[in-house]
């Protein structure tokens, strides 16, 4: 019998404890787990094994097309046909990837049939561009006259780093750390009180989250910036709104240079950019 904990659950499948408690109580009705009152749950062993989950395969095809993409092997043009042989997918799953490519801004409906890859966000230099707007956009939001971050905000922020830092970073899947990086950005943006700085931001992290797929396992990476994120936070409490600006860039500055070290940034970009 093995004990399973709902604090390690929720860790890694990255939620909070409530729809895990909720789980772990349907699943003991249903009698595939017993539940032993102050001790927990058991997992039962006298059953048929359960079935492993079968992978998504829009998802799949999706990590495949972005290494594709980044490395200019796809493209600029593609048919529904080209893929689904491509990629084995059905006519709905094609639709559906490709509906992701279009929302995050890399692809685009051709008025006959198929679809344009925007080869300007996938271009060799496109990383590079997206860490040069951040360091331009997202200190001067923190420096705009009104700066304002609610106190609920801060709190929700804090909550989520310190449940990174307390072991979901070595549990939950990429895409999960990815997309909590890219609200904690958002997030503080949203206290500029500027919409069109919002929208900018949300659609450099649409973009990025293609062009990193393959730097989204450097798990201490993901250590460092959650303790940065933090920092930047206490700042921003505190008001002194000047420090967390210069905390940011400092913040993002190391981003860029740990891109530049896994080879996702061309040395020469980070070189020429120093005077951001």
């Amino acid at each position: 019998m093995k004990r399973e904990r709902v604090l390690t659950l929720a860790r890694r499948f990255a939620v909070s404890r409530w729809p895990v408690e909720q789980a772990l109580k349907k699943l003991a009705r249903t009698g595939q787990v017993r539940h032993e009152p102050n001790r927990g749950f058991f997992v039962r062993h006298d059953g048929p094994a359960a079935p492993a989950t079968a992978p998504d395969p829009v998802h799949a095809a999706y990590l495949r097309l972005a290494f594709m993409l980044t490395e200019q092997a796809f493209g600029p043009q593609v048919t529904e046909q080209q893929i689904r042989d491509r990629f084995a997918l059905t006519k709905r799953q094609t639709l559906e990837l490709m509906g992701r490519l279009v929302r995050e801004g890399i692809a685009e409906k051709r008025a006959g049939y198929g679809w344009n890859i925007n080869t300007e966000l996938i271009a060799p230099d496109a990383l590079a561009h997206t860490t040069q707007m951040r360091l331009i956009l997202e200190p001067a939001a923190l420096r705009l006259p009104g700066y304002q971050l609610p106190k609920g905000d801060i709190a929700r922020l804090r909550r989520v780093e310190d449940d990174l830092l307390g072991g979901t970073i070595d549990l939950a899947p990429p895409d999960t750390l990815y997309l909590r990086g890219a609200q904690f950005h958002e997030a503080l943006m949203a206290g500029a009180g500027n919409p069109f700085m919002l929208q900018a931001l949300m659609r450099v992290n649409r973009v990025r989250r293609l062009l990193t797929y393959r730097a989204m396992n450097d798990r201490e990476r993901y250590y460092r910036q959650s303790r940065e994120h933090m920092a930047i936070l206490d700042l921003i409490e505190a008001g002194d709104h000047s420090a967390a600006a210069r905390q940011m860039e400092a913040h993002l500055r190391k981003v860029r240079h740990s891109l530049s070290t896994l080879g996702f940034i061309a040395a020469q970009d980070v070189a020429s950019a120093q005077s951001d």
